[in-house]
């Protein structure tokens, strides 16, 4: 008996569709990409005018012959791939296997995983959109041609295994950029005055206030003090009460769900993509990769409905709230899609049992939380602001103090908004209901004195290192990929080493107040503190391995990877999706802007000269897979790691002598089964080692926790052959390749004490191999090269 066919990207959709759709049909996945370029630079077809060759995937041959098989029996076939240019490529691709009519095949397209959008898809089937499959295969061509040409001559000038990207190496240059700016950065102080006074009418009541400009320097502001440190007197110039209305945050897109949840929660950005797409597959939100904020108006009303039900109609926003996106708000915006919201909004949380994980049951609420907000009436407030100046002082300077309090929650009744990514000072509490009433009785003319004054220094900051939230957010804002790439460039100049993700213990920094803490007080006291200032947490900070590469990189190609360029080249690629620009066009016009360049470089010569400077007395600066370092050969060779925020090309004799002389001899901290405990400086950074077990150096760990994770660590290996390592975990025992990052899950109950180096290497390549083969978008065709 045949039936309808539908073929879907994920077999985690199947039986959920399979469900909604009942008998006489069948739900097959094709695993993702099915497809791809073939792996070599002549499959773009430079020479040939970007006529591609493409390749069935090898890795994707059981899930291909499910889909035939199926197809067999089938009387009407549905392509139902995702709704973006992947989406379009893959339902193109089974259309190629197939071998169906591109122009006549039915393409069913859904947003949401429920039984109503499902079937409303196949019932109102689309053509397929073959613009949107020409703008995935120029991106895909692109990513080969930027990744496949210019990281050979990354390991022929700078090292080997190194790898530029179209959108990695720009994404990388955000990095780079921005520790330089810190590095050039000199701070300035200004001077804050601040003071407790009291009104002549309401001496119980003290005003907390401040100088509303700060002082430039330090005489500055102790000429201020001497001026009025015998005259307590003041006058109030104005009062007014300052009505405040907020309003409710935007629901949420790809980028600002992967930025929030990074900020609240300190998910990474491939984590919290991976929790959504799980989240979309079992029906709970709607499609994930997104750029539009509209919400489709039986979205609106079912949410609508929720509030005033739930909250009272006191708490219901403006209808047509909120706004579609524009133009000026994210570069690209698809607006075929709405925002990431929930398919169902009287599902306030996850279901409370063990098939959600915390983060997941987080991401829900958040993706629930901004939808419901967004269409929440605004939060109104109101600040009472007393300005007045001191009687002392010649230069009539002018205080302020100000008072908040909360009028209306509006949408903060069901939580607070989006997270500041910036500020890293939290807004003053309201004022309780009676200090309220008494500072709102202050007038104009009324007569105030002060209590105690005090000078404070406030130092300027550079502007901070990114966190993969601030990261992702100043990609969109650049143009840089698009919502669906951001988490994996992330992933990916983490993963090759160019980036590191660390916490930074703050400065301890002397600082000197001045305070006057009676009237008629002079000299004032003069209090000297050390400040911790400057901590970072899980900043990202470039290696010297991915300064080098980015340094190769602007240096000789400054108008490929120049942060307008790349958004230019995602500007037209919207274009080739529309059907307003041809795709070979926008590759021609690429590979004519590099190539007389590249053919130059490839020329030059490179190899030893360029990987190893010989300076005096043995020393030498080398690069290696893992970065540049410093040595001293000899026996043995010296190792003296690399110093941060310099470049393999910068470096100089002077400067190499400089930091060795800086970093010391091996320092000895303790002692452990017998054997001592030493701090070394190694290849890539400090680490201890006891023995032969080493681990990476904290400065804030104890000697009992150095102990603890060496213990840790000596237990969990079972046994080593050749490069592989056999270890047990959280999930059990594993195996893995020195130098690869790749962990293989190895049965229980398998003594690898008998296994040969052989036997070893066969178990590493199949499990390698069949992760590979495990489905989903990964690995080939999506987002290749970037």
């Amino acid at each position: 008996m045949s039936y309808a066919l539908c073929i879907v990207e994920s077999p985690a959709k199947c039986a959920k569709i399979q469900g909604f759709l009942g008998p006489g049909w069948k739900v097959v996945a094709s695993m993702g990409h099915i497809r791809a370029l073939e792996e070599d630079l002549a499959a773009i077809g430079l020479d040939r005018d970007f006529e591609a060759r493409y390749t069935f995937i090898k890795e994707k041959g059981k899930a291909m012959s499910g889909i035939k098989d199926a197809a067999a029996g089938a009387h009407t076939i549905y392509l139902a791939a995702d709704d973006d240019r992947e989406g379009e490529a893959i339902a193109y691709s089974v259309a190629v296997l197939l071998k169906l009519d591109p122009k006549k095949a039915k393409r069913a397209v859904f947003h949401e995983i429920t039984k109503d959008a499902v079937v409303k898809a196949v019932n109102q089937p689309r053509l397929l959109d073959m613009n949107k499959v020409e703008a995935q295969q120029a991106r895909a061509v692109l990513d080969m041609m930027v990744g496949f040409t210019i990281s050979p001559l990354l390991w022929k000038h700078v090292g080997p295994s190194l790898s530029a990207g179209r959108c990695q190496t720009p994404a990388l240059r955000l990095l780079v950029d921005r520790e330089r700016e810190i590095t050039d950065f000199k701070s300035e102080l200004s001077w804050r005055i601040k003071g407790a006074w009291l009104s002549s009418m309401q001496t119980a009541t003290q005003i907390a206030a401040s100088l509303f400009d700060e002082l430039g320097d330090e005489e500055s502001a102790l000429n201020y003090l001497e001026n009025i440190h015998d005259d307590t007197s003041g006058v109030i110039l104005s009062t007014k009460t300052q009505p405040r209305s907020e309003g409710p945050p935007k629901p949420l897109i790809t980028s600002t769900l992967q930025q929030e949840a990074s900020a609240l929660f300190s998910i990474q950005p491939k984590q919290t993509m991976k929790a959504a797409q799980r989240l979309y597959e079992q029906g709970y939100i709607t499609y994930m990769r997104t750029d539009s904020t509209a919400i489709s108006a039986e979205a609106v009303l079912e949410a609508r409905t929720w509030i005033e039900k739930a909250l009272g109609g006191e708490y219901l926003g403006l209808i047509g709230a909120p706004a579609r996106i524009t133009k000026g708000d994210v570069p690209k915006a698809q607006e075929a899609h709405e925002a990431i919201r929930p398919t169902h909004v009287e599902v306030t949380d996850l279901p409370d049992d063990e098939d959600w994980s915390a983060m997941e049951r987080k991401i829900y609420r958040l993706v629930w939380q901004r939808t419901v907000q967004s269409l929440m009436a605004i939060a109104r407030s109101e600040d009472f602001i007393a300005l007045f100046t001191a009687s002392g002082d010649p230069g009539e300077f002018v205080w302020q103090s100000v008072w908040k309090r909360s009028l209306f929650l509006g949408w903060k009744k069901i939580g607070l908004g989006a997270v500041n990514l910036d500020d890293d000072e939290e807004e003053g509490a309201d004022a309780v209901a009676s200090v309220w009433a008494a500072a709102t009785k202050l007038k104009k003319g009324d007569l105030l004195k002060w209590t105690n004054l005090s000078a404070i220094p406030q130092e300027t900051k550079a502007a901070g290192r990114y966190t993969e939230a601030t990261l992702v957010r100043e990609l969109e804002r650049k143009g840089i990929g698009r919502p669906s790439t951001f988490a994996s460039l992330v992933g990916t100049i983490l993963e090759k080493g160019y980036t590191v993700k660390e916490d930074r213990p703050a400065k301890e920094v002397e600082v000197t107040s001045y305070h006057v803490e009676k009237p008629g007080q002079w000299p004032p006291i003069r209090q000297k503190e050390k400040k911790k200032m400057g901590a970072e947490k899980q900043k990202l900070s470039p290696t010297p391995l991915g300064i080098s590469v980015h340094d190769f990189c602007i240096k000789e190609f400054p108008h490929l990877f120049a942060y307008g360029f790349t958004k230019g080249m995602e500007d037209r690629l919207d274009k080739v999706a529309d059907g307003s620009e041809h795709w070979k066009l926008v590759c021609r016009d690429t590979w004519g802007s590099y190539k007389d360049k590249l053919a130059d470089l490839k020329k030059e010569g490179g190899s030893k000269t360029a990987r190893e400077k010989v300076f005096s007395d043995g020393l030498k600066a080398v690069q290696t897979k893992k970065g540049p370092l410093l040595l001293r050969e000899g026996e043995p060779v010296k190792f003296y790691g690399w110093p941060s925020g310099v470049s393999y090309q910068d470096m100089t004799e002077e400067a190499a002598l400089a930091f060795i002389e800086s970093i010391g001899a091996a320092d000895t901290i303790g002692e452990y089964n017998g054997e001592p405990i030493v701090k070394k400086k190694g290849p890539f950074g400090l680490y201890v080692q006891c023995g032969s077990t080493r681990i990476p150096f904290q400065p804030e760990d104890s000697v009992g926790a150095i102990i603890e994770k060496l213990k840790a660590k000596s237990q969990s290996v079972l046994h080593s052959i050749g490069p592989y390592e056999f270890r047990t975990g959280q999930y059990g025992p594993y195996m893995m390749k020195k130098g690869v990052k790749a962990f293989v899950s190895i049965p229980q109950g398998l003594d690898p004490k008998v296994l040969t180096e052989e036997a070893a290497a066969r178990i590493y390549k199949t499990g390698v191999d069949q992760q590979k083969a495990g489905g989903g978008r990964g690995g080939r065709g999506r987002g290749r090269g970037k």
